[in-house]
């Protein structure tokens, strides 16, 4: 039977995931085989990979819950075990916490617990204290301060800008003049701000509108002054290694492993090493992306890489992160991988999802694979691929991973948001974009990770330049970044 169902998808352009068919499985119900086999005939929009969250959505839909069996959830083996005691604290990760099987009722409590969480970062604020909810300030003419997320906003053909405002309390009309300071601000449908403006009754005219005047959103402290860590080691960060794919920068990697296992440099004092996702090119991300690749299954990918990591110092811990390219699931925010490829692995490689908010001897790290850059460079006009640290400020300002629910990166309705941005980071790194970039914002050391692979046809074709062959080098006591160039 697992052999039929890895032939359907097959034929359907996708795979399983080892841990999908594990617990296909492990599930006690005479039907379910027949019942899976039947379901993927009829689906003609699998996602790739087919992950345990899509069988289980599968089962609660195909069979009845009470006759329904459940196997009971497993942590990744060791996963915790392997992390060296006091030096690393996991403060947000989804892996082994997804609640999500995609009914209705679970966007609504989505987007309720992103807005809370959001507000409750705006209310910190000196404004904040004096907002209300939209019911309070509704049929009442006068200034008027709200918290609230942005539903729907268009530009009149007059140059002004409508908007409705919603909160758990209702929702309003809102508008911007073209004349007025927040016209400026560059909105964001989902966004949660904080709006100070007059509300207008409804004179027979138009109906009750908000009309806003000033718009502050939850951003960062300016003066984030973070304590030192009393750490003296360096912490390097590289990116989408790709490995499996044709252009695998295989002759630079031999180069950076030379370095990192010599005493030259920065070398020999780097403790930790981050990895922000795309560790392997797989298969199926794309139309006949088997005709650039050099290793076809997947599987073999992460031993190929397994047996690199294997060659660098084992004193070295290297954090890692899914991207769209591994073999977790499309939509964010991603487990970290399966346990039957972690287990390919030494013990000095550590798995978080993708998002992870990490504590490493007293030092936030952020890891994001980045995909909703891509999103971010469409719709702002100041973000651009070429630099991604610009887009990764907009994330801050916003206090959220991915903005906008609906563009090309995919979010998965758990009942916590972990792509809000909870607690302010000392550093945030993401990649996906196969640039290099680094700069201080407000106390916030932001990278963007090199990559190790070289330019794809499908970079060709747009004119994507990338900039491979780069390990990021800090010290985290000093802020000292200094890129180490191996193209």
């Amino acid at each position: 039977m697992r052999n039929r169902i890895i032939r359907k998808l097959a034929e359907k352009n996708t795979v399983i995931t080892p841990d999908a068919l594990e617990y296909l499985s492990d599930v006690d119900h005479p039907d379910c085989p027949e019942s899976i086999l039947e379901r993927l005939e009829k689906d003609e929009d699998l996602p790739f990979p087919v992950c345990k969250d899509t069988i289980s959505c599968f089962l609660n839909e195909m069979i009845e819950p009470s006759e329904l069996e459940k196997p009971e959830e497993r942590d990744p083996p060791e996963r915790l075990d392997k992390i060296p005691e006091n030096k690393i604290d996991i403060l947000k990760d989804v892996s082994g916490e997804s609640t999500c099987t995609g009914k209705v009722e679970e966007f609504q409590k989505y987007f309720s617990d992103r807005y809370e969480r959001l507000k409750a970062i705006v209310e910190k604020r000196r404004d904040g204290k004096k907002s209300r909810p939209i019911s309070r300030i509704s049929n009442r003419p006068g200034n008027a301060t709200i918290i609230a997320m942005i539903r729907d906003l268009y530009t009149t053909s007059s140059g002004n800008k409508m908007l409705t405002l919603e909160d758990p309390t209702g929702e309003m009309r809102g508008f911007i003049s073209a004349d007025s300071d927040a016209f400026e601000k560059d909105l964001l449908e989902d966004e949660v701000i904080l709006a100070k403006g007059e509300v207008w009754e409804n004179n027979g005219d138009f109906e009750e509108t908000f009309a806003i005047e000033e718009i502050k959103r939850p951003g960062i402290p300016k003066m984030n002054d973070h304590s030192r860590p009393d750490f003296s080691g360096k912490i390097a960060f590289l990116g989408d290694i790709h490995v499996g794919s044709d252009t695998f920068l295989e002759d630079e990697w031999s180069d950076f492993r030379s370095w990192i296992n010599s005493d030259e440099g920065a070398a020999e004092y780097i403790e930790y090493l981050v990895v922000p996702g795309d560790l392997i090119d797989g298969i199926g991300i794309f139309p006949d992306q088997e005709k650039e690749l050099n290793i076809i299954d997947v599987n073999e990918q992460y031993r190929r890489l397994a047996q690199m990591f294997k060659q660098l110092p084992e004193d070295i811990t290297i954090i890692t992160i899914p991207g769209n390219h591994d073999i977790v699931r499309n939509t964010e925010p991603q487990p970290c991988l399966p346990e039957d490829i972690q287990e390919l692995f030494p013990p000095n490689v550590l798995f978080f999802s993708n998002p992870a908010l990490l504590e490493i001897e007293g030092l936030k790290i952020l890891a994001y694979h980045g995909s909703s850059i891509n999103d971010l460079s469409d719709m702002l006009p100041q973000v651009t691929s070429e630099r991604p640290v610009t887009a990764m400020k907009e994330m801050m300002k916003r206090r959220h991973l991915v903005p906008v629910y609906g563009k090309k990166t995919s979010i998965a309705p758990e009942e916590k948001d972990y792509m809000v941005i909870d607690e302010v980071p000392d550093i945030f790194v993401t990649g996906h974009i196969h640039r290099t970039e680094v700069e201080d914002h407000h106390g916030i050391v932001m990278i963007n990770s090199s990559t190790w692979q070289a330019q794809t046809e499908y970079q060709k074709m747009r004119d994507i330049k990338p900039d491979p062959g780069k390990v990021t080098i800090l010290e985290p006591n000093t802020n000292k970044v200094s890129i180490r160039d191996f193209s």
